[in-house]
């Protein structure tokens, strides 16, 4: 374990092994899956082109560059699409809205006044590597024309392209990378050419998603992925989500306010968290659909083979039903953000129809209804299980700390750690108000399912990146501890989200990397037990300062802990971290006897901003040491860890 120059800070852990806090169940290892940003595609989904389908509109501005003498080329092009050889005079470029493959649009070039050169639309900025082989496909009609096809240094002639639409594919093997490559479809000829859509995807996938992120995906394997989301869900219409992926049609997301081109639906989500290794849980819609298409989704997903949507579902590939057991009923529906957020009478309502619906369907589903933090929205908590009763199982929670992403300007790095690593500290009071809230206003009360949570400090849309560094970590770790601290009623965690938008991983082009925070779910889903077991933390505390929505505290302790047992008894698993951010913790660990040395797992970094990167994706990594018999405990300054102890006494 590295050295430090500062002196240590003393503390002690009590351990309590008579003390059961609960079962530890394996959805507090879980993660969200939103359609939002570049977390499906341009994240796991292997598709390389944006706006494969033609959907939406061009980019034409209308105002100051609108003038007799000026006609500006990218008129009928949909973005984020451009012009190959724009010619005002001979070639009219069209977003087709009478002749359309899918959806309700296609991309029609059109030749006037052939001038022997090739003209159409093309799209840059894709990455390619030398040597690496490409599927490219097409969907097109034409009058018979020529069409060329270009992807970086490779090129491919399509001959006499008929009148009626016709799927072209083909794979091509670049001989230069190039991390701005070019992909163009183009004709010659005078007359039309319409394009229906087209895809460049990676010759080698895993059912469409990309093998790379799913290899890193399953050095952590997350117990559960949880989608569509999010808001997303508040709108997402799953029955347009089947069938050939070239067929489905894509449309404008309310919630997010961008093109949904509908690649991805349930049989490509199952397929991920099959290859990953982790279980589907899904979130209905109750922004614009109804209970029943949620009970046909239920029948889609569970039932068998001969029920009338397990029978579209055999038809689609899948005979042998997916079994999802858990669904949210909801996303959110207190806030105004949400395609049909109501008030909480209203939602408890129809939270009562919606479960009626899904459970005539497959009575042994867990449905999980919307919560929200101690009494906000209006006493939602307290108005929702007054309406509802004991017809709510379990009731979700989401919470995120300190919020600065709205600000014009972002706090320095420097001003964000001690706020970072004491967010966990609210996080716990939110949880027990909530609970206290709860527990008042239902009996028996429901256990909670914190199922979204973050730091949100500079995430801004559309891509919503976050830096996450080793404070962030640090907050991580704390918050895990917190959900085992409380694992009689806490019974399920999610961190939002699984890539990119807020990720655990970061996924480029070409590369995937772990962030901080997903290293310390990694460790945790790793390393634990079935059982938490009493752990008290002492040592020095600090005051840290307020920061966006989060108050400043007076003493927030340096070091926290938790503890899990293995079902034998024969490991305990003390999870571990330091806030401090130059001193390391000295701790006496008490309550057990070790039966040999210890193996600490820990995540440190060179600094308490450190923080994994394309170009330096391993400059936080899981590290492994040995603690000795008959020595302190010692962890690094703005450390992380789980340490893995052999009891004497297995009782």
């Amino acid at each position: 374990m590295p050295g430090s120059s500062h002196p240590s800070h003393k503390g002690s852990i009590a351990i309590d092994l008579s003390v059961d806090r609960g079962a530890v169940h394996d959805h507090l290892y879980g993660a969200n899956l939103e359609h939002i940003g570049r977390c499906v595609y341009q994240g796991h989904w292997a598709e390389m082109l944006r706006n494969r389908k033609f959907l939406g509109h061009d980019k034409m501005f209308v105002g100051a560059n609108e003038r007799l003498s000026h006609h500006d080329s990218s008129y009928g092009v949909v973005t984020p699409w451009t012009a190959l050889a724009p010619d005002y005079q001979r070639v009219l470029c069209v977003h087709d809205n009478s002749e359309f493959y899918t959806g309700d649009q296609s991309q029609r070039i059109t030749i006037r006044d052939a001038d022997g050169g090739f003209h159409g639309v093309q799209q840059d900025g894709l990455t390619v590597v030398a040597g690496a082989t490409y599927t490219i496909s097409l969907v097109l009609k034409g009058m018979g024309q020529q069409v060329q096809v270009v992807l970086g240094d490779q090129t491919w002639t399509i001959n006499a392209v008929g009148p009626d639409w016709q799927e072209y594919r083909r794979n091509l093997t670049v001989t230069a990378s190039d991390n701005s490559a070019l992909f163009s479809i183009a004709h010659a000829e005078q007359g039309s050419l319409w394009i229906g859509c087209t895809s460049v995807m990676p010759a080698r996938t895993l059912d469409g998603h990309r093998a790379d992120v799913v290899a890193t995906l399953k050095d952590w394997t997350p117990t559960f992925l949880r989608w569509p989301g999010g808001n997303f869900a508040s709108a997402y219409r799953w029955e347009q989500g089947l069938g050939p992926r070239d067929k489905r049609p894509g449309y404008l997301d309310p919630a997010w306010n961008t093109w949904e081109p509908n690649d991805v639906g349930t049989h490509e989500f199952i397929d991920l968290c099959r290859h990953v290794g982790s279980e589907p849980i899904l979130t209905i819609n109750m922004g614009n659909a109804d209970p029943a298409e949620a009970a046909r989704w239920v029948e889609y997903c569970n039932g068998d083979a001969d029920t009338p949507m397990g029978q579209i579902r055999a038809a689609n590939g899948s005979p042998e039903p997916f079994n999802v057991r858990t669904w949210f009923v909801g996303n959110e529906q207190f806030g105004n953000w949400q395609v049909g957020t109501c008030d909480a009478e209203t939602y408890a309502r129809r939270y009562l129809d919606y479960a009626a619906a899904m459970l005539a369907v497959d009575p042994t589903l867990d449905l999980i209804a919307v919560g929200a933090p101690a009494d906000l929205y209006g006493h939602w908590n307290e108005l929702v299980l007054h309406t509802a009763g004991t017809a709510i199982k379990k009731l979700s929670v989401h919470y995120y700390s300190i919020r600065t992403e709205k600000r014009d300007v972002t706090p320095v790095v420097e001003e964000m750690y001690w706020p970072k690593v004491a967010s966990a500290h609210e996080v716990e009071e939110m949880l027990d108000r909530t609970y206290e809230i709860v527990c008042t206003h239902a009996d028996p009360p429901p256990p909670l399912i914190f199922d979204e949570w973050n730091t949100y400090v500079e995430a801004k849309p559309p891509d919503f990146f976050e830096n996450y560094s080793m404070a962030d970590a640090i907050y991580a770790g704390a918050l895990m501890n917190a959900c085992l601290q409380r694992a009689a009623w806490i019974k399920m965690s999610a961190s939002f989200n699984l890539l990119n938008v807020m990720g655990n991983l970061r996924v480029s082009p070409t590369g995937v990397w772990k962030t901080p925070t997903g290293l310390v779910l990694e460790l945790y889903t790793r390393h634990r037990g079935d059982r938490a077991v009493g752990c008290r933390a002492t040592s020095e505390t600090v005051a840290t300062p307020e920061l966006g929505n989060l108050p400043a505290f007076d003493a927030v302790s340096l070091v926290d802990a938790a503890a899990t047992r293995s079902a034998d008894g024969a490991t305990l698993f003390l999870s571990v971290v330091n806030r401090d951010p130059a001193r390391p913790a000295e701790l006496e660990i008490s309550g057990i006897d070790r039966a040999g040395p210890a193996a600490i797992h820990l995540i440190q970094g060179h600094g308490p901003q450190a923080l994994n990167t394309e170009d330096a994706p391993e400059a936080v990594t899981i590290e492994r040491e040995d603690w000795p018999m008959n020595a302190s405990l010692v962890l690094p300054a703005h450390s992380v860890a789980i340490v893995e102890i052999p009891l004497e006494s297995h009782a």
